[in-house]
C-alpha cells in the first residue's frame, strides 16, 4: 500500500466554520493547493500534496491583488505603504514542485522554517535554517530556494536586501 505524502503552507487549515462562514456570515479566504503528480497505487483520484497557501502559487508577485499582496506584507514587522518584500521571480509554484518531489522520496514529519537573505538584484545570498524536520530535506529545499530567482524587495522606491521567509509542515498520511 502506498504512503501519500502531505506538505501544508504556514498555519494548519481552519475546521469546524459551522458551517464554512465566519462571523458576519463572510466566507473564509481560499486557500490554494497542489495536487500530486501521479495518484498513488490503486486510485486514479490525484490527492493534495501541497495545500494550505492563503495565496495563489501560480502568480508572481505583481500579479496579485493588493489583498494577496497584503497577505504577503504581514509576514514582516513593519514595512512602509510603498515598499514590498522580496517574492521569487515566478510565484509559489517551481518551489513547491520541487517540495513535492522531495517529500515523495524523504517522507518527512514536522515544520521547517528557513530564511533567504535575498539581494537587490533579486538573488539568493545566503540561507538561514531555523528549524528542520529532516537534514536531507534541508540539504535539499536550501539548494532549491537558493537557485530560485525572486523579485528584490523595494525598500523607499529602490530595489534593497532582505529576507524572505519560508515555512512548511510536513506530515504522511499512512
Amino acid at each position: 500500500m502506498g504512503v501519500l505524502v502531505r506538505v501544508l503552507i504556514g498555519v494548519a487549515l481552519t475546521v469546524g466554520l459551522a458551517p464554512f462562514a465566519r462571523a458576519g456570515g463572510e466566507l473564509p479566504p481560499p486557500r490554494y493547493e497542489l495536487k500530486q503528480e501521479m495518484p498513488i497505487t490503486g486510485s486514479h483520484i490525484s490527492r493534495r500534496a501541497v495545500w494550505g497557501s492563503e495565496i495563489p502559487i501560480n502568480r508572481s508577485y505583481s500579479e496579485l491583488t493588493l489583498d494577496e499582496q497584503r497577505v504577503v506584507k504581514s509576514r514582516y514587522e513593519s514595512m512602509a505603504p510603498g515598499d514590498e518584500p522580496p517574492y521569487p521571480a515566478n510565484g509559489l509554484m517551481p518551489i513547491y514542485e520541487a517540495v513535492r518531489e522531495v517529500q515523495r522520496k524523504l517522507a518527512a514529519e514536522g515544520n521547517l522554517t528557513m530564511f533567504i537573505e535575498v539581494d537587490e538584484r533579486g538573488e539568493a545570498i545566503s540561507v538561514s535554517v531555523i528549524k528542520s524536520p529532516d537534514p536531507k530535506l534541508t540539504q535539499a529545499l536550501a539548494s532549491v530556494l537558493m537557485l530560485t530567482k525572486y523579485k528584490p524587495a523595494i525598500c523607499g522606491g529602490v530595489p534593497c536586501r532582505m529576507g524572505y521567509p519560508f515555512r512548511m509542515t510536513f506530515s504522511v498520511e499512512r
